[in-house]
């Protein structure tokens, strides 16, 4: 019976694609055979000097490393081409601690009981630093670690190249490249020993600069390799002469993998001093987190896929930790190795996988081809890698970054050359901090500067009160503040309220208002600060009103120690209209003010917008006169217009109702206010509700009442049409003008 399209069609997905297996193993091939050198040479460069002894162990433990890290996270990473590796940048931090630990050591720093205390500092640092990852990822807060000075991290990562630098001539020579050892290294036997390594490594680093391809490396090794042994052909010099004369990495102790730290070498480590270099493995998780995420982004837009930065976290820190358990050192994402899958089209996890693999076979089947390799072939690997340091945060930066930020990485460079590669992260953290104080203290808290003159309540005044605030709203000095007030800033913003208060072009300050509204945030210490300015406000008979202080910055502001006890110099308000309020309350109650403040009926504020030949008497025939309680709704949100009110006497309230269901004050009106006008003219529903506060009197226009005056008396509806279009001018005008301010 013939196979149905549904089982033919599932058949052709699951067929033996011989292309795609040829990709993904080249590419896994390439990824190997970079990961073992590499490894390699980052083991040359943790275990030298004294614990050369111990190198071929070394690596086997690191390759060991790579095998499971490289497997784990091919199968579990978000992304189905990932390569995960021993990376350069926790290898250089190690080696600084081995030697540390080699030279605190009793002896001459050449015993097992050295590499094992060595081999517990890497387990500790690679499971310290897989346990972090599992964190951040398992929080989703993978994001943080970015918050750390970017100068900083250049810093750390150009003294990454100079340490580089430094380890290479010491995998090449036996003697690390210092001012005190520069003799040495240019003795001719010497010099010949590290000459091609340097020779080697420019030769790399300007292939990759004119060829950023995946194939250059593999082809510079392969290159290299040959051409090392065609010169010892060629010469008739023997393996043995050349091991003998320390050109080689070998001769390794025969033997396959074995695990280091027995229950009886565990007696031998040395805790207090692993303990002593706890402060430098604390660096190695968060300047690994830093760059695996920001390889993770860069793979992002070279494969234009999305990457779980959280779940790559917590893939890479389980790597990590089970890496860890078996001696392995820190690893995370190679950019370019984890992007051979998108350049060569392999479209499995096979590349990552063949690339553990190659891990694995080498340590188990292929160790004595590691014996065979030259040391100036691994010193240009690792002189390579430093010099990519080197290049990308020294120059290319100054063409990147503000001069600042430059000098601060060759500071942070220097003193890890001068003193140590801690010394110098922590002086780049603390002047980083120290810029960035100085920075932000100059960015203002103050969004938005006004006064009384430009900037009411929302509260309906007379024409003389509106005089009498034009003429004195000069003595409100109001300061909408915003983002994060600390002691720099507050200082600042005492300062300028003092250059107000002494400005005597001005009136004298009254109060200044500080709305706290955009301030998500205050320091404690600027208690201080706001201390001084109730003081200097009681020294010079103003009064401070604080608006919008939410419950957060309520309590910062008494645990910081400011009081808000009854005092005359401090009112606080829930918003800045109430303030406004109650600041021009102040004003029209002042003895020099209160003459000029009076109210007009109706009948004289309309005098001025009818003509003489309509007479203002048959307007009130077309009104009702009401008077109503406290409390009473007029108008109720969202209902239909009905009616227009001019309120004769007591006061009203115009909210709006929220998102939330709370009621918030648009505006408060007295004597002489006209509400309801635009649904009246707009014919939509009330966006508002009006209520009365206290017992009032009003004149009701309703929509039937005006269409009737339009028809009968259109003379006298055209002059009450004047007085409404005049009313919002006025309302129009004044927004006008605080936008202005706003803008400015």
């Amino acid at each position: 019976m013939a196979d149905s399209p549904n089982h033919t069609e599932k058949l052709s997905k699951i067929s033996f694609n011989p292309g795609k297996y040829i990709t993904g193993l080249t590419a896994g091939l390439i990824s190997g055979i970079i990961t073992i050198t590499m490894g390699t040479a980052f083991a040359a460069l943790i275990f030298a000097g004294p614990l050369s002894d111990f190198m071929y162990c070394g690596i086997s433990l690191i390759l060991f490393g790579a095998f499971i890290m490289g497997a784990f996270t091919a199968m579990t990473s978000s992304y189905k081409g990932t390569v995960v590796h021993p990376q350069e940048v926790p290898a250089v931090i190690l080696a600084l601690i081995a030697s540390l630990i080699v030279a605190a050591m009793p002896g001459d720093g050449r015993g097992e009981a050295v590499f094992v205390t060595v081999v517990a500092a890497i387990i500790l640092t690679s499971l310290a630093t897989g346990f972090f990852f599992l964190l951040l990822g398992f929080f989703k807060a993978g994001n943080l670690i970015r918050f750390i000075p970017y100068p900083v991290i250049g810093g750390f990562l150009a003294g990454t190249g100079l340490l580089l630098v430094k380890g290479a001539f010491g995998v090449m020579t036996g003697k690390v490249l210092t001012i005190t050892n520069l003799f040495y290294l240019l003795r001719p036997d010497v010099f010949i020993k590290w000459l091609p390594g340097l020779f080697l490594a420019v030769i790399l680093f300007l292939m990759k600069r004119r060829w950023n391809h995946y194939l250059v490396m593999p082809l510079w090794l392969a290159v290299s390799f040959s051409f090392f042994y065609l010169i010892l052909l060629t010469c008739d010099i023997s393996i043995s002469e050349v091991r003998a004369q320390g050109w080689l990495i070998g001769p390794f102790q025969k033997g396959d993998f074995r695990q280091p730290l027995s229950l009886s070498s565990l007696a031998q480590i040395d805790w207090p001093l692993i303990l002593s270099q706890i402060s430098r493995m604390a660096t190695i998780p968060i300047i690994s987190c830093i760059s695996l995420l920001l390889n993770a982004s860069g793979l992002e837009l070279v494969v234009r896929e999305d990457i779980d930065l959280n779940r790559e976290l917590r893939s890479v820190g389980a790597a990590n930790i089970m890496a860890g358990l078996c001696g392995g050192t820190v690893g995370y994402h190679s950019l370019s190795l984890s992007a051979l899958r998108y350049s060569m089209g392999a479209k499995s996890r096979m590349v990552g996988l063949f690339s553990a693999a190659m891990c694995a076979s080498i340590i188990f089947f292929g160790s004595s081809l590691l014996s065979y390799f030259p040391r100036p072939i691994m010193g240009s690997l690792l002189l390579f890698l430093g010099f990519a340091f080197l290049y990308e945060w020294l120059y290319k930066v100054w063409f990147k970054l503000p001069r600042l930020d430059c000098i601060l990485i060759f500071l942070i460079l220097a003193i890890i050359g001068a003193f140590g590669f801690l010394e110098g992260v922590g002086a780049g953290v603390l002047i980083a901090i120290i810029i960035f104080v100085v920075r932000y203290s100059h960015i203002s808290v103050i969004k938005h500067t006004l006064s009384g003159i430009n900037y009411h309540s929302n509260v309906d005044r007379t024409p003389s009160q509106e005089q009498a605030l034009a003429e004195k709203g000069e003595e409100i000095y109001i300061l909408k503040l915003q983002g994060f007030i600390f002691f720099g800033t507050a200082n600042n913003l005492y300062e300028e309220i003092r250059k107000r208060a002494n400005d005597q072009a001005l009136l004298p300050l009254r109060a200044v208002v500080l709305d706290f509204r955009f301030v998500n945030g205050v320091d404690s210490s600027t208690a201080n600060s706001f201390s001084k300015m109730k003081q200097h406000a009681e020294s010079q008979h103003y009064v401070l009103v604080f608006t919008q202080l939410s419950k957060e910055l309520l309590m910062q502001f008494k645990r910081g120690g400011f009081d808000f006890g009854d005092n005359a110099s401090l009112h606080v308000f829930p918003d800045l209209d109430l303030g406004m309020e109650w600041c021009e309350n102040e004003i029209l109650c002042d003895a020099d003010t209160i003459c000029v403040i009076e109210k007009q009926s109706l009948e004289e504020q309309l005098h001025d917008y009818f003509p003489p030949s309509v007479k203002i008497d048959h307007f009130f025939e077309y009104l009702e006169r009401c008077q109503v309680p406290e409390g009473y709704r007029l108008i109720n949100q969202d209902d239909p217009p009905h009616s227009l009110y001019y309120l004769e006497s007591g006061q009203v309230m115009v909210t709006l109702r929220n998102e939330y269901g709370q009621a918030v004050r648009l505006r408060s009106m007295g004597p002489g206010a006209v509400v309801g006008e635009l649904g009246l003219y707009l014919r939509l529903p009330s966006t508002a509700s009006v209520v009365t506060v206290k017992q009032s009197v009003f004149f009701r226009l309703t929509v039937e009442a005006l269409n009737s005056m339009e028809e009968k008396e259109p003379e006298l509806a055209a002059a009450f049409h004047r007085f409404i279009v005049h009313r919002l001018g006025e309302r129009l005008a004044y927004t006008n003008q605080l936008l202005q301010v706003l803008m400015d």
